[in-house]
């Protein structure tokens, strides 16, 4: 019996194909084929607890299938052709193993509803009849083909998904309503498992295309610029060049004005009488020499190149001092101005290191200023005023301000001034010039303010 179903089976799927191939070239009926995974295990019947389970084992399945849509409704009717592996693992009351592989020619039947253009499910009827059959437990391995059913019903359901357009993956429950195989002690089992398979559905291919003889006719060549190179080999062909630059202009890389072949410093901008390239600056001191007048000698570019002087050392070059001779502020034009106005701007020339009470070396000259001041005013008396902005505790800059004062007062007291004529004192943040939320005005609160009294 289980021979002439494989044979009826196997005879019905070769008949069909031809009568499939030709539906393949219709756009309805498809044809394709699958292969994956089963899960299966055998439901054990009449058996005592404990004496044996089931377990699932895994087996293969590939094959064939055709699809015949019912007209332009989304049911389908898809007959399948599958080398299906089923079987499970068993286990004795002695945690003994016994292994069983039932290999069938499966002929699913299946009814399907497509939900959507990648979402479909089916159910239907199932055939199996068993090829070979195999166990192995502790003896070895048997074949119990004979022992087997020759057939197997089934009803199967699942669903698919089409991930692209002629793939398909799929997953079905398939469930054995035939006693498949008896053992001792009258322990019947049927099929159970789960399928996942992918499937590629084929599709008519196109025809070939006719050949078409082409008839390659090559281009005149022409000279679109008139260069007298044609534009085949012209880089530039609507704009006159030279045939050392491919038919382009010759290039002007440093933009000079002067182009590259006649230029002897093509990439660094430069002037005719020089070949194209820059003026030298022998000194160094960036004035190219045709602009300065002390070409030998490192100058500023604020002095055309000649070093700026400071006779009176006041800090305002000569050429800008209106009393070179004479120590004058720059607010003044490098001239005098009166001991009150003078104070000011020592006070703002007085320069500490961040966060700390020592005295920046640039403060010495102003302080020096000041020493003279109080020199020539022997009768005079200096109060020193310490103030900071309020970044920090009020406590610190109380400190800090204190400190600050005091170094001024030591720094006098160094040059000579009696510290009897010297008095400092510090505000910390509490009486700022303007305010503290720009860093222009955090800058402007943090100062010291000179002030001369007489006897």
């Amino acid at each position: 019996m289980r021979k002439f179903v494989l044979l009826l089976s196997t005879l019905f799927f070769i008949i069909s194909l031809p009568g499939f191939s030709q539906s393949v070239d219709t756009p309805k009926v498809k044809l394709g084929i699958k292969t994956g995974l089963n899960l299966s295990k055998l439901k054990l019947n009449g058996k005592i607890p404990g004496v044996m389970n089931s377990d699932y084992r895994r087996g293969f399945v590939a094959g064939a299938f055709v699809n015949f849509p019912a007209g332009k409704s989304p049911i389908s009717f898809q007959p399948e052709f599958l080398y299906s592996s089923m079987g499970g693992d068993l286990q004795n009351e002695l945690h003994e193993s016994q292994n069983l592989r039932l290999n069938y020619f499966s002929i699913p039947v299946l009814i399907k509803y497509q939900i959507s253009k990648k979402i479909g499910v089916f159910a239907g009827p199932q055939v199996d009849a068993i090829l070979y059959a195999k166990e192995n437990n502790k003896f070895g391995e048997f074949n119990i083909t004979n022992s087997v059913s020759e057939t197997d019903f089934y009803a199967t359901g699942g669903m698919e998904w089409w991930p692209w357009r002629d793939i398909v993956i799929s997953g079905r429950y398939m469930h054995g309503f035939k006693k498949v195989y008896t053992t001792a002690p009258e322990i019947s089992m049927n099929n159970r498992g789960f399928q996942f398979t992918i499937g590629l559905r084929f599709r008519k291919p196109k025809p070939w295309p006719e050949e078409k003889t082409v008839v390659i006719v090559p281009p005149v060549d022409k000279d679109t610029d008139g260069d007298g190179i044609f534009d085949s080999r012209d880089k530039c062909p609507t704009v006159p060049g030279v045939a050392k630059y491919e038919g382009c202009p010759v290039p002007d890389t440093d933009k000079d004005g002067i182009f590259d072949d006649k230029d002897k410093c093509p990439e660094m901008a430069g002037y005719p009488e020089l070949d194209g390239c820059p003026y030298p600056d022998r000194d160094k001191d960036g004035v190219t020499d045709n602009k300065d007048r002390c070409p030998d000698e490192p100058g500023s570019t604020k002095n055309d190149g000649c070093p700026i002087t400071d006779r009176d050392g006041d800090g305002v070059p000569d050429a800008t001092d209106r009393c070179p001779d004479t120590p004058g502020p720059a607010s003044n034009y490098g001239c005098p101005e009166d001991v009150r106005t003078k104070l000011t701007y020592i006070a703002k020339n007085i320069y500490f290191n961040t966060g700390k009470a020592t005295l920046q070396q640039k403060s010495y000259d102003p302080l020096n200023q000041l020493v003279d001041i109080l020199n020539r005013n022997p009768n005079a008396k200096l109060t020193i005023e310490g103030h900071t902005d309020n970044t920090g505790s009020n406590t610190l800059n109380m400190k800090l301000s204190n400190d600050r004062a005091k170094a001024v007062l030591d720094y006098l007291v160094s040059k000579g001034i009696d510290a009897g004529r010297l008095t400092s004192v510090g505000y910390g943040e509490d009486k700022p010039v303007t305010t503290n939320n720009t860093a222009e005005g955090r800058t402007l609160n943090r100062r010291v303010e000179l002030k001369l009294s007489e006897n």
